[in-house]
């Protein structure tokens, strides 16, 4: 059964038949695109505003001016800078009514979202809606964000998982701006000026760039009241992104670094050659992993019976303009033999095909998280601001994850993992270090908060 679409005055009306939910969504007459999601019961919304605009986000054009190249790091500077004011700032203002608000820039989107008790939602929108139309941007304020964002660049050096994703990146993809920390480099920063910021927002920022999606207690039409009320009417000029193809081979297969780790960290990246994905296709990149080297594989209890994974091994698909990789990440004693066994995996699957009854199992483990995912208000606005940004209908994938076969997953394994496309990372302990302990709790993300 597909999602059914209805009208309902300014608003199309999304319902997924599998769980009842109901999606509102428009396009305001200013351009922002908006979609609500009520979840009558709950004691809590949740709202994103946000814009396509990320770090690898460093060339384009707006409208049919020259191109623009600015300095790595910028979407995240103008993420910081967004929430000072000349008088109160958001953050103060939200605290008056009661918001627990946060932002974060990632390669290819800054988001400013809040989480908030049911009865505060109105005023906190209003405060999410309005600081983010109105940038402040100053030498001063620009200068002192500086050595703000230098020290956080500088902690992040001191995370072996930084250095080993880093590194991974880097030979993979050395022409790609996704090369580069989302939050730049020491001496990009440097370059950043509130002209640059202005030059960015007014690209980035109309509100035909902006998205915005609320789930909770929430009543779709007080959400468009407060629109009507908050948002602006401005300019809308079209912007072309400029990225550079990097479809090449790797730079090298082994990356080694040293750092004060109790036992080895690895990432293990397998290079594809981009092209736009199908909702299908992703669906089924996400049921692979569990189906080929999850805890329920034998592969996975082999490798923990010898000792070469060391508390399970997890798995990241990076999925951007340009940017397609599969990343299996984890901690082994022995990172190369485990790449190897790895190797000999993929060439049994691929030889005899995905485990029929390992892929339904991990069908209906992701089926389940798609349920799982429809509780939260949170869960819900990110995966409706995704498709707002990426004109994509996530409920379609209730269908696509009851549906999809064993053999679509053999086919779509076939076409991933190629063995001559791969980078091994690797952090080991180093010579002399006496560090103990088994476990490294912390994780790596491709977002910053």
């Amino acid at each position: 059964m597909k999602p059914e679409t209805v009208v309902s005055g300014v608003w199309n009306i999304r319902k997924e038949p599998y769980t009842g939910a109901a999606i509102y969504q428009m396009t305001h007459s200013t351009g922002v695109k908006i979609a609500v999601a009520p979840m009558p019961g709950y004691r809590s919304a949740y709202a994103v505003f946000g814009t396509r605009f990320g770090a690898i986000d460093r060339h384009f054009a707006v409208g049919d001016g020259s191109p623009v190249t600015v300095p790595d790091g910028t979407a995240h500077y103008l993420e910081h800078k967004l929430f000072e004011a000349e008088e109160r700032g958001a953050f103060e203002r939200f605290a008056e009514t009661g918001a627990d608000a946060n932002a974060y820039t990632s390669y290819d989107k800054t988001c400013y979202l809040f989480s908030c008790g049911a009865e505060n939602f109105a005023p906190s929108l209003e405060v999410l809606l309005d600081f983010v139309q109105t940038p402040y941007f100053t030498p001063e304020n620009v200068e002192k964000e500086r050595g703000i964002i230098a020290q956080e660049l500088k902690m992040g050096k001191d995370s072996p998982y930084r250095r080993v994703y880093r590194a991974l990146i880097e030979a993979m993809y050395p022409l790609h701006p996704i090369r580069v920390e989302i939050v730049g480099t020491l001496d990009s920063i440097q370059d950043i000026t509130p002209e640059i910021l202005y030059q960015c927002y007014d690209a980035f920022y109309s509100p035909g760039q902006m998205s915005l999606a609320v789930a909770g207690n929430v009543d779709p039409q007080e959400v468009l009241d407060i629109c009507d009320r908050v948002l602006t009417a401005r300019d809308n000029p079209s912007v072309t992104r400029q990225r550079p193809v990097d479809d090449g081979a790797v730079t090298t297969h082994l990356v080694e670094q040293t750092f004060d780790v109790p036992v080895p960290i690895f990432e293990l990246g397998f290079k594809e050659t981009w092209r736009k994905l199908s909702e299908r296709e992703l669906i089924l990149t996400d049921i692979l992993f569990d189906a080929v080297f999850g805890v329920m594989t034998d592969f996975y209890r082999r490798m923990a019976k010898r000792g070469l994974l060391v508390r399970g091994m997890g798995s990241d698909y990076l999925h951007y303009d340009g940017v397609q990789a599969v990343v299996l990440a984890g901690q082994s004693p022995d990172p190369e033999a485990l790449r190897d066994e790895i190797f000999a995996e993929i060439r049994r699957v691929k030889e005899e095909g995905v485990s029929p009854e390992l892929f339904e199992c991990a069908r209906r483990q992701l089926y389940a998280g798609c349920i799982e995912g429809m509780e939260s208000p949170g869960s819900v606005g990110d995966f409706l601001l995704g498709d707002l940004m990426l004109d994509r209908d996530s409920l379609e994938d209730f269908e696509i994850a009851a549906t999809v076969t064993p053999e679509e997953g053999t086919a779509r394994f076939r076409e991933q993992f190629d063995i001559e496309r791969c980078v091994l990372s690797v952090v080991r302990k180093k010579e002399g270090d006496e560090t103990n302990g088994s476990d490294l709790s912390e994780t790596r993300s491709g977002d910053d908060h």
